[in-house]
C-alpha cells in the first residue's frame, strides 16, 4: 500500500485530488494539510509520497520541498500545478521533486504517477525532458568535480551509471544483487563525493561526466 499526503492551499483540490487518488485499491491517503504544514504533517502520518502545491512564489516551493527532503524518512515529493512544462518542471526535479503533476489530469494518469514515483522513478512531460537534456549539454564539468568523481569506488560508479540511466534502488539492487539498503548506501556516499543532494542532480552531472545513456524515463501525457 503507498501511503500518500496530499499538501494544498485549496480544500476543495485536497478534498477531490485526495477522493480520486483513493479509488486505487494500492494507495491509501494518510492525511491532508496546508502546504506551509506540510513538513510537519509529514513527520506526522509518515507517507511515501506526498503532493504538494505549487506556491505562487516559486522560491517558497522549493524551500517547502528542501525542509521535506531534511526529514529523517524522507517521502518522495511530487508537485501539482498546471504549468507542468519547461523551467519550472525542470527546476523543481533539480531541486529534488520527482515529478509535477497537473490536477486536470484523468484519475488513472494521476494513480498511474503515485506509483512511478514511490517505486524511485521519475514523472517527466516531454518538454521537462528537453529542458533538462539542455542542462546536459551546457558547460564543461569543473576539474574538481571531476576529481571528486575520480573517488568513487568501482561499485559506487557503477550505482551512479544505473541511477544516471533511470534505474530504482529496488532495480539496481536486483541487477548487482544486492538489497535495497545497500544500494542507499552508496547513492548516500555518492551525493557526499559528488557534493549532489538528489537524483536528478546526480543524474545530470553522472551524464555530463560520460556514465552511460539515459534509460527511457515514464513521461505524463
Amino acid at each position: 500500500m503507498i501511503g500518500v499526503l496530499v499538501a494544498h492551499d485549496e480544500s476543495l483540490v485536497k478534498a477531490g485530488l485526495s477522493a480520486v487518488l483513493e479509488e486505487a485499491p494500492d494507495i491509501e491517503i494518510k492525511g491532508t494539510s496546508d502546504c506551509i504544514d506540510v513538513a510537519e504533517a509529514t513527520t506526522q502520518h509518515r507517507p511515501d509520497v506526498v503532493v504538494l502545491g505549487i506556491q505562487p512564489c516559486m522560491r517558497l516551493t522549493f524551500s517547502l520541498v528542501a525542509a521535506l527532503q531534511r526529514l529523517p524518512a524522507r517521502p518522495e515529493i511530487t508537485l501539482l500545478g498546471r504549468d507542468t512544462e519547461g523551467t519550472i518542471a525542470r527546476e523543481a526535479l533539480l531541486h529534488g521533486a520527482a515529478g509535477v503533476l497537473s490536477p486536470d489530469a484523468n484519475p488513472r494518469t494521476l494513480q498511474d504517477a503515485i506509483r512511478v514515483v514511490s517505486s524511485g522513478n521519475r514523472v517527466l512531460t516531454p518538454a521537462a525532458t528537453r529542458s533538462l537534456l539542455d542542462v546536459l549539454g551546457r558547460e564543461a564539468v569543473p576539474r574538481e568535480v571531476q576529481e571528486r568523481a575520480s573517488a568513487l569506488t568501482p561499485r559506487e560508479t557503477e550505482v551512479c551509471t544505473m541511477l544516471a540511466a533511470g534505474l530504482s534502488n529496488v532495480e539496481i539492487g536486483r541487477s548487482l544483487l544486492l538489497s535495497p539498503a545497500t544500494i542507499k548506501d552508496h547513492i548516500s556516499a555518492i551525493y557526499s563525493k559528488l557534493g549532489t543532494t538528489n537524483r536528478v542532480r546526480t543524474a545530470v552531472l553522472a551524464h555530463r561526466l560520460g556514465m552511460g545513456t539515459p534509460r527511457k524515463t515514464h513521461v505524463s501525457p
